[in-house]
């Protein structure tokens, strides 16, 4: 199918348009499986940002009728990652569309790029990119998964595990600094983030030992009896390899699962090689590889 380049307008993410948006990316997940590319919940974790910043990273191509064709999150100044409707996988005009304005959006680093991550498999955004001199780049994205259907692992350490409090604000934001280096989180950016369409506070958790908050986990949901999605999680670097992680993502299996998800999947790097060791211990499996494009030297 092809249209034409007239047929996609690109328009700033207003605030009322993010339901749609948020559901049009579950809408194009399949209703089983493991999810296949940018999720509702990477959308809605950006959705913490003011809106200025909001502006820079979101970018939605709407189609002649008003729906969402495309949603690309520009999350990094050089990265960028893509979701298609799948009525317009294989639409040349708007992958062109797509791909020019992320090449004059995005900037190049001294390590290369830009690097684009289109949906998986041979739609027209990546033959686009190919046609443009793009190559796959080597440093690999594992798309972990595991279905909700069975036994669930069994936490290896006593930890209390709960939902996220207003009293937790200050403490929630610090302990996931601490694990992420350089984290952009801040009180009033978590404030936004618990407003976004879809969060659900049953499914924002904390760990916590004597008082203290020590790891963390948020999850989304994807289309009805689908996948979930893992973003973020964490854990402080003092209580690391102590099962903290392992008990608060456990706990959100259990309620993913009597939420009506079927699956929950997780994007980690391939080299972060503790957080490869903790979701398979999770019996979580690789079942697919995430490369972004990058201009090729």
């Amino acid at each position: 199918m092809s249209t034409a380049l007239s047929a996609w307008t690109r328009r700033r993410l207003a605030e009322r348009d993010a339901a749609t948006v948020l559901a049009s990316l579950r809408a194009w997940e399949p209703s089983a499986g493991c999810g296949w590319q940018l999720q509702a919940g990477d959308l809605g974790w950006a959705l913490r940002f003011e809106p200025e910043i909001r502006d820079e990273q979101i970018r939605v191509w709407w189609d002649r009728h008003g729906s969402p064709a495309a949603v690309i999150l520009c999350d990094q100044p050089s990265s960028a990652r893509c979701a298609v409707n799948p009525t317009y996988l294989h639409d040349s005009s708007l992958a062109e569309a797509v791909l020019a304005d992320l090449e004059q959006r995005l900037e190049g680093t001294v390590d290369g790029g830009p690097w684009i991550d289109p949906p998986p498999g041979p739609g027209a955004l990546t033959r686009a990119l190919l046609a443009a001199g793009f190559e796959p780049d080597p440093d690999i994205w594992l798309h972990m998964w595991r279905p909700l259907g069975g036994p669930l692992p069994v936490p290896s350490v006593a930890v209390a595990v709960r939902e996220y409090r207003d009293g937790d604000l200050d403490a929630r934001v610090a302990v996931q600094r601490a694990a992420f280096p350089g984290s952009s989180l801040t009180p009033e950016r978590y404030r936004r983030l618990r407003e976004v369409p879809g969060f659900r506070p049953e499914l924002d958790l904390v760990a916590e030992r004597d008082g203290t908050l020590t790891a963390f986990c948020l999850a989304w949901l994807g289309p009805p009896g689908g996948t979930a999605l893992l973003e973020p999680a964490g854990t402080h670097p003092e209580y690391r390899r102590l099962g903290h992680a392992r008990a608060v993502i456990t706990e959100a299996f259990r309620r993913l699962a009597a939420l009506g998800a079927t699956g929950v999947a997780v994007l980690t790097p391939v080299s972060n090689r503790p957080a490869v060791g903790l979701y398979r211990s999770l019996d979580m499996s690789a079942v697919a590889e995430r490369r972004s494009y990058w201009p090729a030297p």
